[in-house]
């Protein structure tokens, strides 16, 4: 086992300060981090080298904080390193995982994102016990990829694959994936995989992969139109005449339905949504989709004769992330199918009722 750790700060409530009421990153809280670290009973005899690439709350993260973030990855030499940990913000560190999941999972080592509930200073804050997580999966798992470490409210220290993990629930600051199951926990020290179905096996995960995209063609479309189903959506709010997305990500209930009903109130139906994409030429994707031969409420069963594109068995931050890079980087439809039938970093789950 090496015996380098490299620890990337990109800012976020790890790595923020308390002034008055107001949260916001801070110079030196990053080194804080480290500093408690080396401080904990138990931690590892870790050398830990450190780049900043970048400071920013989270929720103000950009497609062009990704390419800084990513330029810093290709740029470093990795060899000396069991592991890389970047800090970041708890909103959006789904999304980010994801982004480094299609672009960076073929390194060949563990790359684990750290975020927290609190700024370090909270006595509530986990941000260190994500930390010392993180340095334990490296140290303990030594599986490459890319993995987020996050304490859950049941004070255990969940693994999420970074293709698998949902946005943090107001209120409790509590992450999810699908079927409600992490990839695995840190306990006391030793990594415990969970056994789902859904579950890759570790094996899969340590053999070799080829890069997704060469950095050069890496590009974010910033275009992509995302629209949540609510009872008494207004499709006609909508208008494409001005600006056009490149693409429509449209969620879905739990159920993988949305309204396929056209009253004479609303026009609510996404059927007469998909014909309104079609007219302006812009494509119109659903997710989670149901694996193929599912069976489906009629409402989806309607909607997907329609010619909706189904993005199936992904959670939706990995799909907006992927629709992003499809868009951003590939010039034709069939470019971009491929790319989007790629299962490049288990965004794709298999097993389970999806």
């Amino acid at each position: 086992m090496k015996d380098r750790i490299m620890v990337i700060f990109t800012g976020g409530t790890i790595g923020s300060r308390v002034n008055g009421n107001v949260i916001d990153v801070h110079q030196d809280t990053p080194y804080e981090l480290l500093k408690q670290y080396s401080q904990l009973e138990g931690s590892r005899p870790f050398e830990m080298d450190t780049l900043q690439p970048l400071q920013v709350l989270s929720e103000n993260m950009t497609p062009d904080n990704w390419l800084e973030l990513l330029t810093a990855l290709e740029q470093m030499d990795r060899a000396p390193y069991a592991g890389i940990i970047i800090t970041h913000g708890s909103d959006t560190v789904p999304y980010t995982a994801a982004m480094l999941s299609y672009t960076a999972s073929h390194y060949g080592l563990p790359i684990v994102l750290v975020a927290s509930n609190q700024p370090l200073g909270h006595p509530r804050s986990n941000g260190l016990r994500n930390f010392a997580a993180a340095v334990d999966f490296i140290a303990d798992a030594d599986i490459p990829g890319v993995f987020v470490s996050f304490e859950n409210e049941l004070g255990d220290h969940a693994i999420y694959l970074g293709t698998r993990m949902t946005e943090a629930l107001p209120f409790n600051d509590q992450f999810d994936s699908p079927y409600g199951v992490p990839f695995g926990k840190m306990v006391d020290g030793i990594f415990v995989p969970d056994e789902h179905e859904i579950q890759p096996e570790v094996a899969g995960l340590r053999a070799a992969r080829a890069p997704a995209a060469d950095l050069q063609r890496i590009r974010f479309s910033t275009n992509i139109l995302y629209i949540r189903p609510f009872p008494g959506l207004n499709y006609s709010l909508y208008d494409f005449r001005s600006v056009k997305p490149d693409a429509v990500l449209h969620g879905v209930y739990h159920s993988a339905t949305a309204s396929s009903f056209a009253s004479e109130r609303y026009s609510s139906s996404i059927i007469g949504f998909a014909s309104y994409c079609r007219e302006h030429g812009v494509p119109l994707y659903v997710a989670p989709a149901k694996k193929e031969g599912s069976a489906l409420y009629r409402s989806a069963d309607e909607f997907m004769r329609a010619g909706i594109l189904g993005l199936p068995r992904i959670g939706m931050e990995a799909a907006l992330v992927k629709l992003m890079l499809a868009y951003g980087g590939y010039d034709t439809a069939e470019e971009r199918a491929a790319f989007l039938g790629r299962n490049i970093f288990y965004e794709h789950h298999e097993g389970g009722s999806w």
